[in-house]
C-alpha cells in the first residue's frame, strides 16, 4: 500500500522544498496561486 503513495509523497516533498519553504506569502491567496501555478507546470 505504501508504494502506491510514493509518487504523491514525492510530489508534495518537491512542492514543499521548491516552493513553500522558499517563499513567505503575505496572504493565503498568494500561496494558493503560487501552488496552483507550480502544479500546472509540474
Amino acid at each position: 500500500m505504501k508504494a502506491q503513495n510514493a509518487p504523491m509523497e514525492s510530489f508534495f516533498s518537491s512542492l514543499k522544498k521548491e516552493l513553500v519553504h522558499r517563499h513567505r506569502f503575505g496572504i493565503r491567496e498568494q500561496a494558493r496561486a503560487a501552488i496552483f501555478e507550480y502544479i500546472e507546470v509540474f
